[in-house]
């Protein structure tokens, strides 16, 4: 089978689009794998080998040979081993309407479909993928290519929702505002095959669309159970700090400075690579509580998340938030449960990031921001509820979310799909 994947960020384990797609579709037989992408930085996953880029950059140094558009490359996986940071801090520099401006530049420019040369057109006809796959967002790169694939070849589309995209777009200005939601109404009726990240987003956009949408889950890799606990305890919370998460996360040091203060028994350690303003920094790093750690490779973060105690998921609290992410379901929740650690969840109800762990047997779900100090001093007074927690967790994880079987499934749906 040949799956080629289509996306902005180059496929990269050390965010969630690309170490989601490193979960599913790593260790098939008989699996070829391709992927399209237009940033800069360069791909770091030991799943793929095979690329063909059209960054902006390249766009407009062959602006006026139009024809030399696009690169295709191969990256043998023991080379993917790191990849740089300058594209990510020069474009999270740009603030304000700048960005915006930025944006609509960046729309004009894959709008005008100067890219979709010969050169490209070669490419897809000798790759004649079976199974297209990208993340549902509504963009004109992904939107150009998937129509071009749907009307000159046999591949079938698929599609997978990780956020409300379609609640997000309402909220660009009216032209952008137009165009997104006309886009994602022709997207999904070009899918054979929509997932969604949520129960909650899947029911919503099946009655939006009039499609079947069905929930799909990363899959859990197990490591060990927590069987001695650490002293001080070790929280962890590993993944970013958009929404309002910082201020969750805050508030949670601010309880740990109060807990902690005739003797360390809690310390909380965050691994992001978003980057924060010096007041939230200050916030976030109190000796003997909470530390901003920074970023590490996906696969030392899962390490670091066997070795803790309680292993966390932050949402906001805030309003505006809120409606942001009602629908979505955090990759990190399944990080959470695969480490062995405790899971605890803080977030407000009525969310699907909050709402699902609720329903699963050990996780720790705190909805009131006042409960965090409670909730953490029970742990300090009974900690052997983090390891008989972590046991009911990881019962329900083999039953529900275990990789092998999240990937038969989609072998499964995938294979139906090429041979109807």
């Amino acid at each position: 089978m040949k799956i080629l994947t289509i996306s902005n960020a180059a496929w990269d384990d050390c965010n969630s689009v690309g170490n989601t797609q490193s979960n599913w579709f790593s260790g098939w037989d008989d699996l070829e794998l391709y992927s399209m992408y237009t940033r800069q930085r360069p791909p770091n996953n030991m799943c793929c080998s095979h690329y063909y880029s059209v960054t902006i950059k390249d766009i407009l140094k062959h602006l006026f040979c139009w024809k030399a558009i696009g690169e295709e490359f191969e990256i043998s996986s023991e080379s993917q081993l790191e990849s740089s940071n300058i594209e990510s801090r020069a474009v999270s520099g740009i603030k304000g309407w700048k960005k915006n401006v930025l944006q609509f530049l960046i729309e004009i420019i894959y709008s005008s479909q100067i890219w979709l040369n010969r050169k490209m057109k070669v490419y897809l006809q000798g790759v004649d993928p079976d199974i297209v796959f990208c993340f549902a967002i509504a963009e004109p790169f992904r939107y150009n290519v998937l129509k071009y694939i749907k009307a000159h070849s046999g591949a079938k589309i698929v599609m997978w929702i990780a956020d409300d995209v379609y609640g997000q777009a309402q909220n660009k200005g009216e032209v952008m505002r137009r165009i997104y939601l006309r886009r994602y109404h022709r997207l999904f009726s070009m899918a054979d095959k929509l997932y969604g990240v949520s129960e909650m987003l899947c029911n919503e956009y099946s009655q939006i669309f009039n499609r079947s949408i069905i929930p799909l889950y990363k899959g859990c890799e197990f490591s060990p159970c927590r069987e001695v606990l650490n002293t001080p305890l070790q929280m962890v919370y590993a993944g970013n700090l958009l929404y309002g998460r910082d201020s969750t996360l805050a508030k949670i040091a601010e309880q740990l400075k109060i807990l902690n203060q005739t003797a360390s028994k809690i310390q909380l350690f965050i691994y992001s690579t978003t980057a924060v303003p010096k007041d939230t920094l200050v916030k976030l790093n109190i000796k003997g509580s909470s530390q901003l750690c920074g970023a590490k490779p996906y696969k030392e973060i899962l390490e670091i998340m066997n070795k803790a105690d309680i292993a966390l998921h932050v949402e906001s609290f805030d309003e505006n938030q809120i409606k942001k992410v009602r629908l979505s379901f955090s990759t990190k929740i399944i990080d959470c449960m695969q480490s062995g650690a405790v899971m605890m969840v803080i977030g407000p109800r009525d969310i699907a990031s909050v709402e699902y762990p609720r329903s699963i047997p050990g996780v720790i779900v705190i909805d009131e921001l006042e409960n965090i100090s409670h909730e953490l001093q029970k742990i300090v007074e009974e900690p052997s509820i983090v390891l008989s927690k972590a046991i009911q967790l990881r019962r329900y994880a083999l039953e529900n979310h275990a990789k092998k079987s999240v990937q038969t499934l989609l072998q499964e749906d995938f294979y139906l799909l090429i041979n109807k």
